[in-house]
């Protein structure tokens, strides 16, 4: 693979700069909304130039860029002017919902364009491995072609996502991910409220939450659901609500609501 290119310097930038640096890839400019953090990373990575995204220069023939959803159309204009020729050369980004159209600017100009996207979280200040995370990429051929090679190079693997569903496939992700952290926030709440010591809660509750993760990856969800809808306890379920009212915890009735009548779509497929 040739040279490569990053925009952007934030928490999804930073791990596939060094994962392809680590990959061996030579990493030719970096480039950040601040010029501070663009030179810390082009340190890390022995990039050649780094500077702000406004005072950029060169790029190599395959870039990558890293920012925010909001960012990519403008950033894709902004390249157009500041470079005489972007003809043949590789525009990737890595939104989850945003597809290859918002590279449009740089096709029209004879740019080759896909979007790259890792489902895997990235925390900020932390660098994040990519092996065995799956990528979902859409876009044109030889775009797609140097996607591919990308994640051989940091240990990755490749799914292609038809363009029309990149929202739902990041809404799954949104499911997976962050609402599963809120849930779990509940599940604090709710043990402190009943009187269980903030250091206690998670020995008490993470047996009960890696051994439903481990059922569902080892059968189905139908398969792996348990608990008082499954066995048909609507009892249970009245005074769990009733629970939620007379603790004045009246913001998780909704909630608690929402996923029973989904727990009781899911139930229904065990018959």
């Amino acid at each position: 693979m040739k040279s490569v290119s990053i925009i952007g310097a934030g928490a999804v930038g930073r791990s596939i700069a060094l994962a392809l640096f680590y990959g061996g890839v030579k990493i030719d400019h970096i480039y950040s909304l601040h010029g501070i953090s663009a030179r810390r990373l082009a340190r890390m990575v022995n990039a050649s130039q780094y500077s702000a995204i406004n005072t950029m220069t060169s790029l190599a023939m395959n870039t990558i860029i890293c920012v925010p959803d909001r960012e990519i159309r403008a950033l894709a204009e902004l390249i157009t002017k500041k470079n005489s020729s972007v003809k043949n050369k590789i525009f990737i980004h890595t939104s989850g919902t945003m597809t290859s159209d918002e590279l449009s600017p740089l096709k029209s100009k004879g740019a080759k364009v896909a979007s790259f996207h890792p489902m895997q979280t990235f925390p900020k200040r932390k660098t994040t491995s990519f092996k065995n995370i799956w990528c979902a990429i859409e876009g044109d051929a030889q775009a797609q072609t140097f996607c591919r090679n990308i994640a051989k190079m940091i240990e990755a693997h490749t799914f292609t996502i038809p363009k029309k569903e990149k929202v739902l496939y990041h809404t799954a992700g949104v499911f997976a991910s962050n609402y599963i952290v809120t849930l779990l926030s509940v599940t604090e709440f709710l043990a402190k409220e009943c009187g269980i010591p903030e250091r206690t809660v998670w020995k008490v509750y993470a047996p009960l939450l890696l051994q439903a993760v481990n059922n569902v990856l080892a059968t189905s969800p139908a398969e792996a659901l348990t608990g008082p809808i499954a066995r048909g306890d609507g009892a249970t379920v009245m005074k769990q609500l009733q629970a939620l009212s007379t603790k004045k915890l009246h913001h998780l009735v909704p909630l608690y609501s929402a996923l029973g009548i989904e727990t009781a779509r899911l139930a229904r497929k065990k018959l």
